[in-house]
């Protein structure tokens, strides 16, 4: 009898580890999952962008959820970019509308960013975006130039696939869209629910 309860509080321990470790790691080494209604958006395609937003303005778009661990771990890699390019582009942190802005300012600490709430997931479903962090650079025609990953690693270690990165400085240097492999284009990190999918 006392065998068996210790065989099962440790079975009990190494499940708890095992949900802890997909909770935190393994889930976001997969693609994030495709939501049924997704309308894929092509690069140069129009975006139709909320009227708060000034004209003749190139964007670089941060798709942010302080509660996502994958967000977390970008943060330094963003606020590099953020010192890099904001004389070229106006940034937005574009949170969910369940998100917490108090939050979202206190992770971002820079005046430079304009944290905006997302409501109905409106601006990411106008992008192409269902996860996060993911970024989007448009240019001066708010025509989308980039959609996609930061890098292929989630701590942006590899400075030879700086997507996001590359595509900013493709864009200051008034290049082309560059044209980048699976591993950038290809969600990873926190689902980007509607506010409506969640039960509070």
């Amino acid at each position: 009898m006392r065998k068996l309860i210790v065989l099962g509080v440790l079975l009990g321990c190494f499940g708890s580890m095992g949900f802890l470790f997909w909770q935190q790691e393994l889930q976001y080494v997969l693609p994030t999952p495709l939501p049924p209604d997704y309308s894929s958006i092509a690069i140069n395609q129009q975006i139709s962008l909320p009227p708060s937003f000034p004209a003749n303005q190139a964007f670089y778009l941060h798709f942010f959820n302080p509660d996502c661990p994958c967000s977390r771990f970008n943060l330094k890699h963003f606020k590099s970019l953020t010192n890099q390019f904001n004389e070229k582009v106006k940034i937005y942190a574009v949170i969910p509308a369940y998100a917490d802005v108090q939050q979202a300012t206190e992770m971002i600490d820079d005046n430079r960013v304009t944290i905006l709430q997302d409501i109905d997931d409106q601006l990411a479903s106008a992008c192409g975006v269902y996860s996060t962090p993911q970024a989007v650079v448009l240019d001066v025609s708010q025509k989308l130039f980039y959609r996609g990953n930061y890098n292929k690693t989630r701590y942006c270690t590899l400075k030879e696939s700086n997507y996001a990165e590359m595509a900013l400085q493709a864009l200051v240097k008034g290049e082309a869209p560059p044209t980048f492999n699976v591993f950038a284009t290809q969600s990873y990190g926190c689902q980007l629910p509607s506010d409506q999918d969640l039960n509070f």
